[in-house]
């Protein structure tokens, strides 16, 4: 019996010294996945190996740049938004704009698409969702449609702005007209699902066709996984 007990502890502290040496908390990034109800499908994420899939690239950027303004529009229950008040919260600086309509059904009665939302943001869940996880420091949710959002705040700039509202080819066509202006010279912006080019039940996707009208030179496309996700840099004069 002594040797049973004596292998499984060796076991145990064998395993618990290699998850030491990783650069990443395991149990941090699977209770910000389930917390938060990260799409496995959309983003390339996987819950059970704690692996952030399109996180990775937003959370890796944020690091790197030091960004202190940042812009998310859209998210079904806060996955990325909460990726990138993570990185905020690690920098030790930085806050996160997480602007979302709230729509849910019921906007299908007037013709139109929520595009997945479920209307969780108008709810009192929604809005202590982030103070819940400790993150409220670092994101501040706004109940409202991009367009009202880039009218109250007009004078506002930002060093990184995410896309994942409206996926249609004129939603996604305004808000980029809305929030380019918006993001400073050098800043990133990140367009989601750019590789979707069929209509799914939620809508008819146009964020590819946009995508492929930008000529850029300083744009990065990760298409060849899942629902892919664009990034453009900003150049001056652009």
């Amino acid at each position: 019996m002594f040797g049973i007990k004596t292998k499984i502890l060796k076991y145990l502290i064998f395993h618990q010294q290699e998850k030491s040496k990783k650069l990443s908390n395991d149990l941090r990034i699977t209770e910000l996945m389930n917390f938060f109800e990260a799409d496995e499908f959309g983003h390339e994420s996987n819950i059970k190996n704690a692996d952030l899939g399109y996180g990775w690239i937003h959370y890796g950027l944020l690091r790197q740049i030091k960004a202190k303004k940042i812009l998310c529009i859209g998210s079904r229950y806060g996955y990325i938004p909460a990726v990138l008040a993570q990185a905020c919260h690690d920098n030790g600086f930085g806050k996160v704009d997480f602007v979302d309509a709230g729509f849910g059904d019921e906007i299908k009665k007037e013709g139109k698409s929520s595009w997945t939302g479920k209307g969780f943001w108008k709810t009192q869940e929604g809005k202590d969702h982030f103070k819940n996880f400790g993150l409220e420091n670092n994101i501040q949710l706004f109940v409202t449609t991009t367009q009202k959002f880039a009218k109250k705040y007009k004078n506002m700039s930002y060093e990184y702005i995410y896309i994942d509202g409206d996926h249609s080819y004129e939603g996604i066509k305004t808000d980029f007209k809305l929030f380019w202006p918006m993001l400073h010279e050098g800043g990133l912006m990140l367009l989601h699902d750019i590789s979707i080019k069929e209509t799914l039940p939620e809508g008819k996707y146009g964020v590819w066709k946009l995508w492929e009208e930008k000529t850029n030179k300083n744009k990065i496309e990760v298409n060849y996984l899942g629902s892919g996700l664009g990034i453009i840099q900003k150049q001056s004069n652009r």
